[in-house]
């Protein structure tokens, strides 16, 4: 079975993946330990907007806290939303590799609790895309005393296994070469409307191609499926079937989600899939998007 992830390969490399990757293995068992450096990290950009429960928002890889705007517009009359844009991101200042010690997601991972604890945020849902929304499930995964539920919109726990499945079902075809990266073709692969696709693009010319790169590469080798066991507050995974379009099904992506997500415990988790939404389903399916995340806030425990 072919899928889109070769695209996912393809621009890892295009943004600059060179030198050593970080063991994500070595991020969650040190992702409590902050280091002096890692205590000094400005890691993200932030805006509050809005009064209530706290909500912190994450987006993905050479993405903008702007990709929220329309869910801070649905929520922001009844929760406090904390809109973040990662460090190296659209135009945020990049984190120095040297400090990087367990890694980029690690950083994150503490980066974020530390904000919980400094702000006094009573335990705040953790709502993220993408590499935001891995972040949200490593979170729910170690962090359940310390948030209130999370909400996984299109992101993966292990993204280079399912890609290792891909090459594996396709080992009697010729090995393909990476194909010239293509900014807009990208965008337009991970969302259909036109404005999003330049926004995308905007974004990603703005952010620092080493550190776009490198965390592709976390990604590439993160593994969280066997720490899915531990969660213990109520998360929701959105999942775009039109993902791997046109290389996969919307059958085969559903069961890419389920099978990468099926160690979470059941009573903390549960699906919803956008049938005609791409990667960025806050572009192709806003409305959508929105009353699901509106209606697991409501109600967030598993009926």
């Amino acid at each position: 079975m072919k899928t889109s992830h070769l695209k996912v390969l393809t621009l890892a490399l295009a943004l600059g993946l060179t030198g050593s990757l970080f063991s994500p293995q070595a991020s969650a068992r040190h992702a409590g330990a902050a280091t002096e450096q890692q205590q000094a990290c400005a890691c993200f950009e932030i805006e509050v907007t809005g009064q209530g429960p706290a909500i912190i928002l994450i987006p993905g890889v050479a993405s903008s806290g702007e990709v929220w705007q329309s869910t801070v517009q649905a929520l922001q009359a009844d929760y406090q939303l904390h809109v973040l844009t990662l460090a190296g991101f659209a135009g945020v200042k990049p984190i120095p590799m040297q400090s990087w010690g367990d890694g980029y997601l690690a950083i994150q991972q503490q980066a974020i609790l530390r904000y919980i604890n400094e702000q006094q945020l009573d335990k705040p849902v953790i709502i993220g895309h993408s590499l935001g929304g891995y972040l949200a499930l490593a979170l729910a995964a170690n962090a359940s005393e310390q948030i209130g539920g999370a909400v996984n919109v299109d992101g993966l726990p292990a993204l280079g296994a399912l890609f290792s499945q891909a090459a594996g079902s396709n080992n009697e075809q010729q090995p393909q070469q990476p194909q010239r990266f293509d900014p807009m073709a990208m965008a337009k692969s991970m969302a259909s409307d036109e404005d999003w696709q330049q926004q995308i693009v905007a974004n990603m010319m703005r952010s620092d191609g080493q550190t776009s790169g490198r965390v592709m590469g976390e990604l590439m080798q993160a593994d969280l499926r066997g720490q899915l066991a531990n969660i213990r507050v109520p998360v929701l995974t959105l999942g775009a079937l039109q993902n791997g379009a046109p290389y996969s099904s919307p059958e085969q992506v559903q069961q890419n989600y389920e099978n990468q997500l099926a160690n979470a415990p059941a009573q903390y988790h549960r699906f919803a899939f956008a049938p005609d939404a791409k990667h960025f389903i806050m572009a192709d399916a806003p409305e959508w998007l929105n009353q699901q995340i509106i209606q697991f806030l409501a109600k967030p425990e598993q009926e």
